[in-house]
């Protein structure tokens, strides 16, 4: 399963991140992360299990997520 996940600001100073439906194909989220770019959105498509293009999104936090998970 794949999805789109977008960002955006829309006037503050935090960015909107806005996670689509799950597709069945990878191709159909590419297809779709491909359309939000031309919109001039900020898109990469993600599985179940995580981001398959982590640099796409700058501001992931993945980073922080994985120190504060080992300090638990």
């Amino acid at each position: 399963m794949f999805r789109v996940v977008t960002q955006y600001r829309n006037g503050s100073t935090h960015p909107v991140v806005e996670r689509g439906p799950w597709h069945t194909s990878r191709e159909m989220a590419e297809n779709w992360a491909d359309i939000m770019r031309e919109h001039g959105y900020v898109a990469h498509v993600e599985t179940q299990n995580g981001m398959i293009d982590a640099g796409a999104l700058t501001n992931d936090n993945s980073d922080l997520m994985d120190a504060l998970a080992s300090m638990a």
